[in-house]
């Protein structure tokens, strides 16, 4: 099926700005208007537009040979809208703070590491002038929806299973469980028929996924794609498809999910 294209003329091209989940790790998403529900289903947020004058995002940072064990590394990111460049303090929330050099001679600001030394949920606050933010750092699991999060007995429960739950990136894949990068996987990605990716039971446990992981037959495998001048015929592939595999269609940019 063809993927919908932004119409119109607005500075947005048709898209709207997504941020993580409160306390969640992760930077700003700028997605299709008809895609966002499906964002805001996952506890996501509509951002601001324009962006607010400061805003802070942060991600895991990975660990060096000297931060002591169990501990918390994060990096923060630190995006001011046409603020000049200045030094900054951030309070850290466990007890620290530092000041953070920003000159005119280095256009980018310079992203901040710090480690915890337990793994609490906290809040960062940065100072950048007259300009104050904070940030909710959820470093026990960020706050999904129950459905999704797994306990640690193995079924769903609420906020008392968010220990140890990994942190749930944008564009990263859900079959049920969290997922952060740390760990190879072969994904199948799915297509919406409506075009695009969306929440979509798996044919391997009818769980909704954005891609199957771990299954069995076509699932087991990555997607394979084919293409043609026109839809796809009905036989004469090479190799032989397996059902979820893509056709694209080259004179009109259509997408077809093969199911024979």
């Amino acid at each position: 099926m063809p993927y919908p294209l932004p119409t119109g003329l607005d500075d947005t091209n048709g898209r709207v700005r997504i941020l993580p989940p409160v306390g969640c790790p992760g930077s700003e998403e700028w997605v299709l208007l008809h895609e966002a529900p499906r964002w805001l289903e996952l506890s996501f947020r509509l951002g601001p537009v324009p962006a607010l004058p400061l805003e802070l995002f942060w991600m895991p940072a990975p660990s060096r040979w000297n931060d002591p064990l169990g501990s918390a590394p994060i990096e923060l990111a630190v995006n001011p809208l046409g603020l000049p460049a200045q030094d900054f303090q951030v309070d850290w929330g466990d007890g620290s703070s530092e000041t953070v050099p920003w000159t005119p001679y280095r256009p980018d600001v310079p992203k901040v590491r710090h480690v915890y030394g337990q793994r609490l949920d906290l809040t960062v606050t940065v100072t950048m002038g007259v300009n104050i933010a904070a940030l909710p750092l959820a470093l026990l699991g960020c706050p999904l929806p129950p459905n999704l999060v797994p306990s640690i007995s193995g079924g769903t429960g609420g906020v008392g299973s968010l220990a140890g739950v990994e942190p749930l990136v944008p564009s990263d894949g859900l079959d049920g469980l969290a997922y952060n990068g740390s760990r190879a996987e072969v994904w199948r990605l799915r297509l919406h028929p409506q075009g695009g990716l969306a929440l979509l039971p798996s044919p391997v446990d009818g769980k909704p996924s954005l891609v199957v992981m771990n299954g069995s037959g076509a699932a087991s495998r990555g997607t394979r794609w084919y293409a043609g001048d026109g839809p796809p015929p009905s036989e004469g592939l090479v190799p032989t498809p397996a059902p979820g595999d893509l056709y694209l269609n080259r004179v009109n940019g259509q997408v077809f999910e093969l199911i024979v």
